[in-house]
């Protein structure tokens, strides 16, 4: 198992949220190996954070199998996550995934069953206020039973 500061991160999609991980992960001392996107926005984006791998028309598939990528952070379209992602777990690669995981139910159920194996790797899907005070507090109140039986939250 590797740890927080010796894990060597690969990020599919160099759009907006693409360079947000990227950011993300120099600030934790990750450090960021490959990138992955349009030919033209991952060399931008790899000349802008000095980062030495480039992987352009989308070859996601080279980018998941370089010896020098440990987790896959999947900023890509929506559409291509479930894709990606087995890709990824396939390899042996831990993922970090944004949200949505799938365009449906089947879709999510296929990387959530590609997750259950043992030795499977560490897979996430990418839910920045998780963590948030407030919603720390609703887990609490939800936890402690404080407001009843909860039938739906939107």
């Amino acid at each position: 198992m590797h740890s927080l500061h010796h894990l060597r991160a690969g990020v599919i999609g160099t759009g907006f949220i693409g360079p947000v991980h990227i950011e993300a992960l120099r600030r934790l001392g990750v450090q960021v190996l490959a990138v992955c996107g349009s030919t033209r926005s991952a060399q931008a984006c790899a000349d802008r954070w000095s980062i030495p791998e480039v992987y352009g028309d989308y070859d996601f598939q080279a980018l998941i199998h370089s010896p020098n990528v440990d987790v896959v952070h999947i900023t890509s379209p929506n559409k291509d996550h479930v894709e990606q992602a087995l890709a990824a777990l396939k390899a042996g690669k831990h993922v970090i995934c944004e949200k949505p995981l799938g365009m449906n139910t089947r879709e999510t159920a296929r990387v959530l069953k590609a997750t259950r194996h043992p030795k499977a790797p560490v897979f996430a899907v990418n839910y920045m206020c998780r963590f948030f005070p407030a919603v720390l507090q609703m887990r609490a109140l939800i936890a402690r039973g404080d407001l009843g039986r909860i039938l739906h939250a939107p």
